[in-house]
């Protein structure tokens, strides 16, 4: 199975329409998730990433991952006409990421998420959820030495209308 599409949480169109969070702006991080996170389910009730890290849904911290995730190159924002002359599109794009199993193995990875906030100190778990992508039907394991490498769409990562 290929990737799914990015999908927005409930909370992270919140957090976008009231600005406590800004696209292309700020600190943004991929972290990776368990096939028990059920993100798809979860995607009307999680708001922050210490729902993730309590409920124990983030891959361990071991072969070279860190918990909380990897930081996203700085992301860009781009408006555009949409299907008529009053209906605008943002679109959000970054580049991808690659986490690489380092003398350990990266294991049970089914979905990756992207949050928004402070990326260190006792704020680090109140990271904002913002969007994520299933990217497997099942859980999988990246074996030492390999990467997996997460790239989003040429057509980025979402687009609002």
């Amino acid at each position: 199975m290929a990737a799914s599409a990015w999908q927005l949480y409930n909370s992270g169109k919140r957090y976008i329409g009231n600005g406590t969070i800004t696209l292309g702006a700020g600190s943004f991080k991929m972290a990776l998730a368990r096939s028990t996170a059920s993100a798809g389910v979860s995607t009307f009730t999680l708001s922050t990433f210490n729902q993730i890290t309590s409920a124990g849904f983030e891959i361990s911290a071991t072969g070279g991952y860190v918990s909380g995730g990897k930081q996203l190159v700085s992301a860009t924002g781009k408006w555009t006409v949409g299907a008529s002359a009053k209906q605008m599109q943002f679109t959000y794009s970054t580049v991808g990421l690659t986490f690489t199993a380092s003398l350990s193995s990266l294991n049970n990875i089914k979905y990756a998420i992207i949050t928004h906030g402070a990326s260190a100190g006792t704020g680090a778990t109140a990271r904002k959820l913002l969007c994520f992508c299933q990217l497997s039907s099942s859980q999988f394991t990246v074996a030492s030495p390999n990467t997996l490498t997460v790239l989003p769409a040429a057509t980025g990562v979402f687009t609002l209308t």
